[in-house]
């Protein structure tokens, strides 16, 4: 593995880029703040000061060269609109679980896609992972749609894994993984949305 951190990347319509003191009222306004964010999933929408202590740990964070951690702006509005980063991996296994948030008036734009495809190509041919993996509740439809779009397989199912937040039941999870040998004839293009000419120094 060459683990490089959470450097730079682009796309033709998004910044991919480290999370900055600045950001707290985009965040928020756009993502961070919105209920329908976190509706499937097990953390709740952040606070003004939630968001303060976040990105003011984030500079310690981002001094590992483990942490994948990006800011999605949207390049036309310098607006923050979501997150993309890497939830889990295994180093031994070479595998990387992805996760990411997007703002709802951004969605239905392929914004999600766009992003996940730029992290894909650079995690599977920069860092050197051979999987990337995903999962969401299967009531999450949207978000499933994502990982199909960006070429993902469906593994399986995995029954009653994830507590409602009114505990009043629990709901099955999908499981989706993508490996580096069916990407390479996905992101067999430049970047934006394919491979790395040349990958980015770490740190940056």
């Amino acid at each position: 593995m060459n683990h490089l951190g959470t450097v730079e990347l682009g796309t033709a319509r998004l910044r991919l880029r480290r999370f900055q003191n600045g950001d707290a009222d985009s965040c928020l306004r756009n993502w961070a703040g919105n209920g329908r964010v976190f509706q499937f999933i097990s953390q709740t929408p952040m606070a003004p000061a939630d968001m303060a202590a976040f990105l003011a740990g984030a500079e310690d964070a981002y001094a590992a060269l483990t942490t994948y951690y990006w800011a999605v702006e949207e390049k036309e509005s310098r607006e923050v609109i979501g997150e993309i980063f890497v939830d889990d991996f295994s180093e031994r296994n070479g595998w990387c679980e992805l996760d990411y948030k997007l703002g709802p008036a951004f969605w239905r734009r392929g914004y999600a896609v766009e992003a996940a495809r730029a992290v894909a190509a650079f995690l599977f041919d920069c860092v050197g992972f051979h999987r990337i993996q995903a999962k969401c509740s299967v009531q999450n439809a949207a978000s499933e749609g994502v990982m199909q779009k960006m070429g993902m397989r469906q593994e399986g199912v995995l029954r009653s894994h994830f507590l409602r937040k009114d505990g009043l039941g629990y709901d099955d999870v999908v499981l989706y993984a993508l490996l580096r040998n069916e990407a390479s004839t996905k992101y067999g293009a430049p970047n934006p949305g394919g491979k790395y000419s040349a990958c980015p120094p770490s740190g940056v």
